[in-house]
């Protein structure tokens, strides 16, 4: 009975339409699609697999006679081993090798400290008082460049910096700032 793949196949290829996901996938629906399209399968000829493994068999059969007889061996040649012994002599030794590289240069660091420019990392609030404490005066994107005008003042686990911006004075938290 033959499987509803064969069957899809069948109807695809009468239609005119190929499943390539199926055709590729599914051995039923291949058979299916390609009986309509090439026809029925063609009769194999029995007689050549039968035929052909006789041959081989005939072949190593009359090998194995003709080798029996001397005809298709030849006779032993004799193998002769000569040993010589050479003098191994000790080569010098080198130190080992190493090229020397130079030490990276050191980045200069750059300080925040009072009188220098600064940009901003990130959103940074402007407070008026170096404290998360008190209302925020504005805000300041990221990329901004401000003046530092007065500390370091410590507060809140923050330390913090008076600067001066487009949008006035104010207090800002070091770790949303970096020198320039």
């Amino acid at each position: 009975m033959p499987s509803p793949y064969y069957d899809q196949g069948r109807r695809d290829a009468e239609e005119g339409t190929l499943n390539q996901l199926f055709y590729h996938t599914y051995h039923d629906y291949k058979r299916g699609y390609d009986e309509i399209v090439n026809g029925p399968p063609k009769p194999k000829p029995n007689f050549l697999y039968f035929l052909i493994p006789a041959l081989l068999l005939v072949g190593l059969a009359g090998g194995w006679f003709l080798r029996d007889r001397g005809v298709l061996s030849t006779p032993p040649t004799p193998l002769v081993v000569m040993v010589t012994v050479t003098p191994v002599t000790a080569s010098p030794t080198f130190p080992p090798f190493s090229i020397a590289t130079p030490a990276p240069p050191t980045p200069t660091q750059l300080v925040l400290e009072i009188g220098s420019e600064a940009i901003t990392l990130e959103q940074v609030r402007i407070r008026p008082d170096p404290s998360i404490q008190g209302e925020p005066i504005g805000a300041l994107d990221p990329g901004e460049v401000i003046t530092i005008v007065d500390g370091p003042r410590s507060g809140d686990d923050y330390t913090w910096w008076l600067i001066e911006s487009a949008i006035g004075q104010g207090w800002v938290a070091e770790d949303f700032i970096q020198a320039r």
